[in-house]
């Protein structure tokens, strides 16, 4: 039997056992030759919009693709020629990845040529700064993979705008903040800018409000992917100078860099007319995270394989929180070779019946800015920050936009978190916007409105924690202008 007729129009496409009986018919090892974009674009279309029903296949083929990833790490760079030579030329899928050895920040720094493949062509040179007390990490890219990338979703959206007369225009930001953003091609053109600077927030707001006249391509900018930063400090601007633009104009708002307060993203929504779709994306690869507004967490793309190991053992896990480590797959990453690559990021894994996924992940923020508050339970800067967001009466840093009327209104509240070791209790240290001593009752209230925030919008464990440990938070709110500054790209 294939599949029930129910199965075929709930899927629009081949049922779970035909697609699995096509990931079976490859060859049980592939070549290069084995995944070109004809191949994997149709195969991968169909994981794309159904995650869930073709999990079993997709395992199959994703076990393929990591065997085939390792191998050509192996044979084509004398990093990994080296470090993995005691693997053999054994198969390598998901459960024997774990026995590879782990590959740092710190190692590519030391390495950056030794993980470049001697098979690919030098195209481009992309970047990141998303370390801590680093220098900006330079990232390779070939012209093989570019065009690959360019095969792979040509051949994915050709059905998609086959059907339109035009195609998209959109706009596009490189973020030195959050690295070089790879643009992903196929269809449509994208203008790219920059939102850290006056001009590059006027300049965007010029392309939003005019036409052009591409042959093939609408008139006007529908889509924006840019980073959260870039686009609170736009929708600041446009508000201010009650900017508004054609209600459907606008029909999808891609974001990435940093996390999004749901108050915020309401905002900002409400005024451009259209959804935000959050992302978790990596200048290092190609592929990331896409935010699950019916389940509430993050579902990777099948680009990568992602992998949580505990903090404290190392060792793999499938439930709880630790340190996020990803594979990009061989031919989506094909020069910057990356075998898992720990990221320093802090996640928290967990079950779910989403048909977007059954592996669900929240972002608590940056490891070494993270601080274990119970056994198991750690809380990170990024999930505090977006908790406290909207509480009154916190200071902020400016944005240095001096076309905003309040330049800090974009920005985080200036905080800290730190660990307190007497019978693990967490302290926060943030800023006010006035004086303690003048205004008690404020001071009570701005306090009171932390203190629900953490207790209540964090993610589950450790508001429960809190919940039940009451005296384990301490909060000490400070006269302005009394923390140092500091960057908040690294939350």
């Amino acid at each position: 039997m294939h599949g029930t007729q129910e199965e075929r129009n709930v899927t629009s496409g081949p049922t779970s056992e035909e697609f699995t009986n096509w990931i079976k018919d490859l060859p049980a090892r592939l070549e290069p030759e084995h995944v070109g974009s004809a191949v994997m674009a149709p195969l991968f279309s169909h994981v794309l919009a159904h995650p869930a029903r073709y999990e079993e296949g997709f395992a199959l083929l994703r076990d393929k693709m990591i065997d085939l990833t390792v191998r050509m790490a192996r044979e084509n760079t004398s990093y990994y020629g080296k470090s993995l030579e005691t693997a053999g030329h054994k198969f390598t899928g998901y459960e024997q990845l774990e026995e590879l050895p782990l590959v740092t920040k710190e190692s590519i720094y030391e390495h950056e040529y030794g993980i470049i493949s001697d098979i690919t062509t030098f195209g481009f040179v992309t970047f990141t700064t998303g370390t801590i007390s680093q220098r900006p990490l330079l990232i390779q890219r070939s012209l093989e993979e570019q065009q690959y990338l360019q095969n792979f979703f040509s051949v994915l959206q050709s059905n998609r705008f086959e059907s339109e007369a035009s195609q998209p225009l959109g706009i596009s930001e490189g973020s030195m903040n959050h690295g070089a953003v790879l643009k992903i091609p196929g269809f449509g053109y994208n203008f790219m800018v920059e939102l850290i600077r006056d001009y590059g927030v006027l300049r965007t707001v010029w392309l939003l409000q005019n036409e052009f006249d591409f042959p093939g391509h609408q008139r006007k900018v529908s889509k924006l992917n840019i980073t959260y930063m870039g686009l609170c400090v736009l929708y600041q601007y446009m508000e201010q100078e009650n900017i508004r633009l054609p209600e459907d104009q606008l029909d999808a708002i891609t974001i990435f860099g940093w996390p999004v307060p749901p108050k915020r993203k309401k905002a900002m929504e409400d005024f451009f007319g259209t959804g935000i779709t959050d992302n978790f994306s990596m200048s290092e690869m190609f592929g990331g995270a896409r935010y699950c507004d019916n389940c509430g967490g993050f579902h990777f793309e099948p680009f990568v394989v992602p992998e949580v190991l505990n903090v404290e053992t190392g060792g793999r896990i499938d439930e709880g929180v630790g340190e996020l480590v990803i594979t990009p797959l061989f031919p989506f990453s094909q020069r910057f070779v990356l075998i898992r690559y720990k990221t320093s990021d802090l996640v928290k894994i967990y079950d779910t019946d989403c048909p977007a996924g059954k592996k669900a992940y929240k972002f608590k923020g940056r490891l070494q800015r993270s601080v274990k508050i119970a056994p198991g339970i750690y809380a990170g800067e990024a999930e505090v920050a977006k908790a406290i967001d909207d509480v009154p009466g916190l200071s902020r840093p400016s944005s240095g936009f001096s076309i905003l009327n309040d330049p800090s209104a974009p920005n985080w509240p200036k905080f800290k978190i730190n660990e307190l070791h007497e019978d693990f209790k967490l302290g926060l240290t943030a800023e006010l916007t006035f004086s303690p001593e003048e205004k008690p009752g404020l001071l009570k209230n701005t306090k009171k409105q932390i203190v629900k925030r953490l207790t209540q919008d964090l993610t589950s464990e450790v508001s429960s924690w809190l919940q039940t440990n009451t005296d384990a938070l301490t909060i000490r709110l400070a006269a302005p202008d009394t923390l140092s500054e500091r960057d908040y790209w690294n939350l």
